[in-house]
Formats: structure tokens, C-alpha cells, sequence
């Protein structure tokens, strides 16, 4: 049976760190104990207080996720936070926690690449800002925006959507799951008819609109969840043997 570190061997392999932001952090975020043998993995988009819970209830070994557990610097892990509380009861459990964060968003298969899957975008490239390549842009057949918002809302099972330019025919799409807010210029100036996302801030989705782009935000979880199947078919291949499973992180709800 392989253990903790010769898995995390593998998916550091599979989603090289070479693929992450300069600013981002993850990886091996708490390894208690590199010779665990991994019998049991739990795949979910946060590391929550109920995903640890629920992992120590049901035997897991490893938990693996796309959101970092540590992103900003911690000074300390004294139980006065909920994210030291998370650590200290992986580490008291022998858990062990891998996350991959822009690497995955980047890297070719992971989430955008998967949400253009599930939304059946054609033709897709890389979609380079700066020197970073997470976002993806491609083509669907002719539809208007009010059309793809529902299209969207129901391939991605979503809450709800928002969406600008209800009436624009949108043939080019650039998408991104989570965040996309920083996307919008460079769509705008690559001709894009629509961005894809899962959250912009109100005055850049209208700032946005009046300048001819249609914005669909189908909310930050719903758009990037779906890269849970890809993270469930790695481990699968690296060991047959392991049980996998996922669980659905989301605290945010909607009314």
C-alpha cells in the first residue's frame, strides 16, 4: 500500500508546481505522518472544519483539495482561529492535507479546462494574462446571454446565476472558475463576447457590461467543484486500491 508522501509524490507530479502563481501557496500543506499507508482519500474543494470532522469519523487518511489550507503566513497554531484548530486536529488524527491551487487552475485537465468541459465550450486555448495561463477562452454556437446564464445555472447546478447583456449573441467565451474579476480587461481587449466565472464585484460586472461584455457568475464553489472528478481520477490511477470519495465543502448558501 502507498504511503502518504509517495501519493503526494504523484499529484506534485501530475500538477507541477511550475504551473502556480508566485503569490499563491499549497502543496503539501500538513503531512503528519509521510509513512501513513493510504487506504482512504477524501477530495473536496476546502479544507473545512466539517470536511476534517468528517474525514477523522470515516477512516480517511489523506484529504486533498484545490483551495489552499494555509494561504496567508500564520504566526502561530494555538487553537485561537479556526484554521489552527483544522491543523492541530489533522495533526492529532495522523491526516495529512494536500492542496493545489493555481497549478490545478493552469495546469491542462484541471478546473477551467474541466468547466469548459461541462459546459461544452469548443475549440479551447490557453488564455494567457500576464505571463500566467489559468483562464481558457474557446467558442460556442451562437446563443444569447440570458440563454448561456440558464445553460450554465443547469450544467453546473448552481444556486443561481447573475448575468449581464441578456440579449448579446456570445459565440466567444473566456472562462474561469472562482474569482474573475482581474479577467475582464484582457477579455475585453481579446474581442471576447462573454466571460464565464464564478464571482466579479458589482461595479466590475457594470463597468464590464457597458463596455460590451456579457458576465456570468454562477458563484465561486460551483464553477470550480467540478475539477473534484479530475483530482478522484489521478489518485485512482496512481493506486486502483484506494478508496476515494468527495465532499461537498460549500457553506454558502443561497435563498
Amino acid at each position: 500500500m502507498a504511503t502518504a508522501k509517495e501519493l503526494y509524490s504523484f499529484l506534485d507530479k501530475a500538477f507541477p508546481i511550475s504551473f502556480s502563481c508566485p503569490w499563491d501557496n499549497d502543496g503539501a500543506m500538513c503531512m503528519s505522518d509521510p509513512e501513513r499507508e493510504v487506504k482512504r482519500v477524501l477530495v473536496a474543494l476546502d479544507v473545512t472544519m466539517g470536511a476534517v470532522d468528517y474525514a477523522i469519523a470515516e477512516g480517511f487518511d489523506v484529504i486533498v483539495s484545490h483551495h489552499p489550507l494555509i494561504f496567508t503566513p500564520m504566526r502561530s497554531i494555538n487553537g485561537c482561529d479556526v484554521k489552527s484548530r483544522v491543523i492541530t486536529k489533522l495533526m492529532r488524527s495522523g491526516i495529512s492535507a494536500f492542496s493545489f491551487h493555481t497549478r490545478l487552475d493552469a495546469v491542462e485537465g484541471g478546473v477551467n479546462d474541466t468547466l469548459c468541459e461541462v459546459l461544452g465550450v469548443q475549440n479551447v486555448e490557453p488564455f494567457v494574462v500576464g505571463h500566467e495561463s489559468l483562464a481558457r477562452v474557446g467558442t460556442l454556437s451562437p446563443i444569447s446571454g440570458k440563454e448561456l446564464a440558464l445553460l450554465v445555472k443547469e450544467k453546473l447546478g448552481a444556486d443561481g446565476v447573475s448575468y449581464t447583456c441578456g440579449e448579446k449573441t456570445i459565440s466567444k467565451v473566456v472562462v474561469v472558475g472562482g474569482a474573475g474579476k482581474d479577467f475582464i480587461d484582457s477579455a475585453l481587449d481579446s474581442f471576447a463576447d462573454a466571460l464565464i466565472t464564478g464571482e466579479v464585484s458589482y461595479n466590475a460586472a457594470i463597468d464590464a457590461a457597458d463596455s460590451g461584455l456579457c458576465v456570468i457568475s454562477a458563484g465561486h464553489f460551483f464553477t470550480e467543484n467540478p475539477v473534484l472528478t479530475v483530482l478522484e481520477e489521478q489518485i485512482t490511477a496512481f493506486d486502483p486500491a484506494i478508496k476515494v470519495e468527495s465532499y461537498n465543502s460549500n457553506l454558502i448558501k443561497q435563498i
